[in-house]
């Protein structure tokens, strides 16, 4: 194995970070934990935005985001290890049990129509329990348009909904070419390729062949599931 490089190193160190403390580090304790001047760090940030490492506060070098896990409070509250994060968008909730090696994870959430409290706990690669049984995932913007403004695209397109019903009775529903609605199961079994392995050293983000092979292989159909 080759020599880890130091935006590896960073970009491991900020998951570890969130792992033991819910938060991100502040640039601060990655120029000290790392001997950095501030032009060195932020280069780091900038290197690790443009290769969708992690994304930041716009304008500044203050971590917002780093797949599953956000900075802020959300609707998206994720309980495992004996600890509680908050997660970037209803996907990326699923997606810890990928990110934590299908450790034990229960959410927390809301449905985004009405707000009644959604409740799934996911063991060993299984949705064990989704309350109420109805409940969706909703992704409200095609794969493609994502990284037009991920942010966005995390923080208000992608969201539970307790029935396909209160879905359709949202103001987010679109028509079905455009949008998806998953099971929990199944929206695990979509994260793994992207989330499996975020926590090692040389995590390398699947391209577009591999990505849209596991749409494939899932029956997920084009035109929607293709980037």
């Amino acid at each position: 194995m080759t020599e880890p490089t130091l935006a590896q190193r960073v970009r491991l160190r900020v998951y570890e970070h969130f792992l033991e403390h819910s938060r991100p580090p502040m640039l601060e304790e990655l120029m000290t934990e790392f001997s950095l001047g501030r032009d060195e760090a932020e280069a780091v940030m900038r290197e690790l935005v443009q290769t969708r490492g992690v994304a930041v506060v716009k304008g500044t070098s203050r971590i917002l985001m780093a797949w599953p896990f956000s900075s802020v409070a959300t609707p998206f509250v994720v309980h495992a290890r004996g600890r509680t994060w908050f997660a970037n968008c209803s996907w990326d909730a699923i997606a810890f049990h990928s990110t934590l090696g299908e450790d034990d994870v229960a959410i927390d959430s809301f449905c985004h129509h009405c707000a009644r409290p959604i409740r799934i706990e996911l063991s060993a690669g299984r949705a064990v329990a989704v309350d109420p049984p109805e409940t969706i995932v909703y992704l409200a913007l095609r794969p493609i348009q994502w990284w037009e403004d991920i942010i966005t695209t995390c923080s208000n397109t992608m969201v539970f909904f307790c029935s396909p019903g209160h879905r359709d009775a949202s103001g987010l529903a679109a028509p079905a070419d455009v949008a998806a609605s998953l099971s929990p199961e199944l929206a695990h079994l979509l994260s793994v390729p992207l989330y499996a392995h975020r926590l090692e050293i040389d995590y390398q983000r699947p391209g577009r062949d591999e990505l849209n092979s596991h749409f494939a292989a899932l029956g997920l159909a084009e035109p929607y599931w293709r980037i």
